[in-house]
């Protein structure tokens, strides 16, 4: 592997060793022989390198940047299945995948993998990726990501009447998840993020 590839690819994606030791579950310690010329990365490490950074294991390579695309400019988001304990924290067990965003705080957004028809009425299909900023309070008619019930994590439209929260789905087939402002303040409903974009893959 050219290291230098690999320094470039750091700053680019605005990240660090330590991170990304911690997140593809490479030593530190090894990446530090590998700057070192102390040991050369076997193919397996390059290929999770590779995918960690979404480009070829020829562009890790020192090869060509064809196929790198947009990727240069844009951050890697952690892919999300589920999420639990009352916020997106986001944990080695929990990341399915990445993919990229073009955003500036990278620790500022998830991506959420839905499952389910309930929204395909805007495009939503089972096994889109929607891309969401994390906080914790949408405007009315906002996408969201909204823990309900302490663990189980939905995406609906977010209405409000008064005292009265509506999610609603975007399919005639579903029904409103009908809470209360109580609901959200109590903790048994949370807002984790706003949804900012669908990506399909076919």
């Amino acid at each position: 592997m050219d290291y230098k590839t690999f320094e470039e690819l750091l700053k680019i994606n605005k990240t660090t060793v330590y991170r990304v030791s911690k997140d593809t579950g490479i030593a530190a310690s090894t990446l530090s022989d590998w700057k070192n010329g102390r040991s050369a990365p076997k193919a397996d490490k390059i290929r999770i390198l590779a995918q960690y950074f979404g480009v070829s294991t020829d562009y890790m390579l020192g090869g060509s940047r064809a196929g790198l695309g947009s990727s240069l400019d844009s951050a890697r988001i952690p892919i999300i299945g589920e999420i639990r304990a009352g916020s997106p924290i986001i944990t080695n067990e929990s990341i399915l995948g990445y993919e990229h965003a073009d955003v500036e705080d990278r620790d500022e957004y998830f991506y959420l993998r839905v499952q389910g028809d309930s929204m395909k009425n805007i495009g939503m299909i089972d096994g889109s990726l929607v891309l969401f900023r994390k906080q914790q309070y949408a405007e009315d008619g906002e996408i969201v990501a909204c823990l309900v019930g302490g663990d189980s994590a939905t995406v609906k439209r977010f209405r409000r009447a008064k005292k009265t929260i509506y999610l609603m789905p975007e399919n005639e087939d579903y029904q409103p998840i009908k809470l209360t402002t109580d609901d959200f303040e109590s903790g048994e409903a949370r807002i984790l993020g706003v949804a900012c974009e669908i990506k399909i893959k076919l």
